[in-house]
C-alpha cells in the first residue's frame, strides 16, 4: 500500500465529485468543505455508481427521542436505491454490514493523495 497523487485541489472544487482512475478502478474524490474523502465508485446493494448521488447531512435521534438534522454529518446517498453511508467511514446508516470502499486522504503541497 503507498500513498498515490490523483488529483490536484484546484482539480475538486468544493461540493462536487472529482473522479479518477485508480488502475481500472473508479474513484470519486469529495471536497466537502475542505475536507476530502475518496469513495470506490461503487454501491455494495445493487452496484451503483454511488459517486453520483448527493453528499447530504443526517437525521438523528437523541437518548430524549428528539428528532434533529446533523449538517456536519457527511452522509453519500446512493443515487438508484438512496441507501446511505457514512462518507468517512463506508459504513452504511442502516444495521446492514454492507459498507462502500474509502480510502484515506491526504494534502500536500496542492496534491491530493489516497491510500491505496
Amino acid at each position: 500500500m503507498a500513498w498515490v497523487e490523483v488529483a490536484t485541489i484546484d482539480e475538486c472544487p468544493p461540493g462536487r465529485v472529482h473522479m479518477v482512475d485508480l488502475g481500472g478502478r473508479e474513484v470519486g474524490i469529495f471536497n466537502e468543505e475542505g475536507k476530502y474523502y475518496a469513495v470506490l465508485n461503487h454501491c455494495p446493494h445493487k452496484g451503483a455508481p454511488i459517486c453520483r448521488g448527493r453528499v447530504v447531512g443526517r437525521v438523528v435521534c437523541d437518548a430524549e427521542q428528539r428528532v434533529t438534522y446533523d449538517h456536519e454529518a457527511k452522509t453519500l446517498r446512493c443515487p438508484w436505491h438512496h441507501w446511505e453511508f457514512d462518507l468517512e467511514s463506508g459504513k452504511a446508516l442502516v444495521p446492514i454490514s454492507e459498507r462502500i470502499k474509502v480510502f484515506p486522504v491526504m494534502v500536500r503541497d496542492g496534491m491530493v493523495l489516497i491510500h491505496t
